[in-house]
């Protein structure tokens, strides 16, 4: 009997992983659209993105994780954590990920951010000081690639995207990193919802303060609040909260690689419903980082594992 529980536990937390992946990839086309229809900025995005999601995350740690809550924020050691966990770490991230959409488009951004976790494998593999091992090295390899062949569609002489645009892709994979890492010792003591819902909050807060956002008033067209809302809801807080049970149904090896199809969604997206071209030579491109993935997903010795293998918040 306790095995075939496991087995409906395995299958639900699939389905609920492909499903957070989907709703990711998808959102990074909602974004895209709204850029290139209704000339919305990155910096407002993000901040409504952050505000809004952060609020709702908050709202439930406050109330089924009140006690971790308030025993982080009274820590000031950990309230500095949170600080930088919310502007290196999630404002970076989401910001740097849809800076990279608006230069060039929801399927080429997600797939640059997946370069992030090969970076996080090298950082360990340098606080570990041990060198990689030969399907670490392969991943590396893969990575750089598969940056050249959609960078430049195999071309050297010139850039396929626009320079911007590559340097903002890269900055969303070191991004990933700091993501990943800054956080993990406030993920193990207090969880990911009231690490991640403050966290959210206080990089709005800083985009709003410091970083001239909200200046304009929101647009108010049908069409425009259907997409914006879905970024929120569907592409944020849902995603996120099926995400965390697909780890504690599937296990975060199985989950993190199941979540793995939010490029491929973001891809198809952007083809099918925008009708943004996709060549051979980019998918190739494409499928190199891709894999770097599955290389990665099996456990490796202890001290070269990341700091927290939690859910990738895009």
């Amino acid at each position: 009997m306790a095995n075939t529980n496991e087995g409906k536990n395995i299958k639900k937390g699939v389905a609920v992983t492909m499903l957070a992946g989907f709703l990711w990839g998808f959102s990074g086309t909602c974004s895209q659209f709204l850029f290139d229809n209704y000339g919305m900025g990155p910096v407002d995005l993000v901040a409504y993105r952050e505000l809004l999601s952060g609020l709702i995350l908050t709202a439930i740690a406050l109330i089924r994780f009140r006690e971790p809550l308030f025993t982080m924020l009274k820590s000031k050691r950990d309230v500095i954590t949170l600080l930088l966990f919310a502007i290196a770490g999630l404002l970076f991230n989401q910001l740097s990920y849809l800076v990279t959409i608006s230069y060039t488009n929801s399927g080429t951004a997600t797939i640059l951010q997946y370069i992030g976790p090969v970076l996080v494998m090298v950082v360990c593999c340098f606080l570990a000081r041990r060198l990689p091992q030969k399907k670490e090295i392969l991943a590396v390899l893969l990575v750089i690639l598969g940056t050249f062949l959609i960078a430049t569609q195999g071309n050297i002489h010139a850039l396929a995207i626009s320079r911007a645009g590559l340097i903002w892709g890269l900055s969303s994979a070191v991004a990933l990193v700091t993501y990943t890492m800054i956080p993990s010792r406030l993920i193990a003591n207090y969880g990911t919802t009231p690490v991640i819902g403050c966290g959210m909050l206080i990089a709005g807060i800083a985009l709003v303060l410091f970083g001239g956002a909200l200046r304009q008033p929101l647009n108010t067209e049908p069409r425009f609040q259907l997409f914006f809302w879905i970024i929120i809801i569907l592409g944020t807080v849902l995603p996120y909260t099926l995400y965390l049970l697909g780890v504690k149904w599937c296990g975060a090896v199985k989950a993190s690689m199941i979540a793995s199809i939010e490029p491929v969604s973001a891809t198809v997206w952007m083809v099918v419903w925008l009708g943004e071209p996709f060549y051979p030579i980019e998918a190739l491109g494409f499928l190199c980082i891709f894999v770097t993935v599955f290389l990665l997903a099996k456990k490796v010795t202890p001290n070269a594992q990341p700091a927290h293998n939690e859910p990738k918040y895009s």
